[in-house]
């Protein structure tokens, strides 16, 4: 069986991994980059699977994998940790040794960012004098030097996810048994992640939700200053709320942010005038990538509402 089989879209990037499976030429460290929600862990694990085929990864003795949201601390990673709450063994210590039961040994981190810099720079050396067999895949929104460190990016072999046809994931999803007139929804709003779509997808409130923050947005369009202000207050409020929370739903400002950046995509194609809508459209995935670097999420969201109001 195909290894990639069932996978919507990513054509160019499973395609350069399948020559690579096929020819034996395989990297020693991959880094999967592309916004939160496309499917790099799924083509992850696929790649990890196809390389270790003797058992199912979560009981493979030759595969190591933190796909936590929670940053990984210093012991999870260095050859002679102090204390392991989570790994029986930190991943140094699961490099340092021979496959067990298949040729080589296969290690993954999703959202390679979420680790400080001291935790990314604890992996250089690994990078920098890999051992034989021994494949490392780590997954990241960005190549922002705020995100990911340069000397970790020169040393990785980089593979670009992008957005999946709307059609693509509808069909995904009803593959998977949703009523189509709702993955059709759920398809819009993905704005191309599959696996994002995928999520949602299990929670029957995410439309509304949706909604609600058009409807949001739509109250500051010409409204004044202070409607923009205390817009920005109320979400980061609820920002700061989920983190403390199980985070079983999305990020309130990553959410919102998604809803208004389709709500400006419809609004600037129905424009007689499509300039400032495209410029808000752009503002917001400038705010999007501030908050990456971790600018103030209320100042961030301050600055952008305020410019939403002068849009009509």
């Amino acid at each position: 069986m195909e290894p990639f089989a069932g996978l919507a879209g990513h054509a160019p990037a499973i395609r350069h991994l399948t020559e690579q499976l096929e020819s034996g030429r395989l990297a020693h460290a991959y880094l999967f980059v592309g916004e939160p929600g496309l499917g790099k862990t799924e083509v992850a694990r696929r790649l990890a699977q196809a390389l270790l085929p003797e058992l199912p990864l979560a009981r493979h003795p030759d595969y190591w994998e933190d796909d936590r949201s929670q940053a990984l601390k210093l012991d999870e990673l260095r050859l002679m940790p102090d204390h392991l709450e989570f790994h029986r063994q930190s991943l140094q210590q699961f490099l340092a040794l021979k496959p067990g039961v298949a040729g080589r040994r296969v290690a993954m981190i999703s959202s390679f960012n979420r680790l400080a810099d001291p935790s990314q720079g604890i992996l250089l050396k690994t990078l920098e004098e890999p051992q034989p067999n021994q494949v490392l895949i780590l997954t990241t929104p960005s190549l922002s030097p705020f995100v990911v460190l340069p000397t970790v990016v020169s040393r990785c072999q980089r593979v670009a996810f992008h957005a999946v046809p709307t059609a693509e994931v509808a069909e995904l999803l009803v593959g998977q048994g949703i009523d189509p007139e709702r993955a059709a929804v759920l398809a819009e709003m993905s704005r191309g992640r599959p696996g994002w779509a995928l999520t949602a997808a299990r929670d029957p409130e995410v439309v509304a939700r949706h909604r609600l923050w058009e409807e949001r947005l739509e109250e500051v369009f010409g409204a004044p200053a202070d409607a923009a202000l205390r817009l920005a207050a109320e979400l980061d409020a609820a920002n700061f709320a989920w983190r403390a929370s199980d985070r079983a739903v999305a990020e309130p400002v990553q959410f919102a942010l998604g809803a208004w950046q389709l709500h400006l995509r419809r609004r600037m194609l129905a424009a007689a005038r499509p300039a400032p809508w495209a410029r808000l459209l752009e503002r917001s995935y400038d705010t999007a990538g501030q908050l990456e670097q971790n600018v103030s999420p209320r100042l961030a969201l301050e600055v952008f509402l305020l410019e939403c109001r002068l849009a009509s």
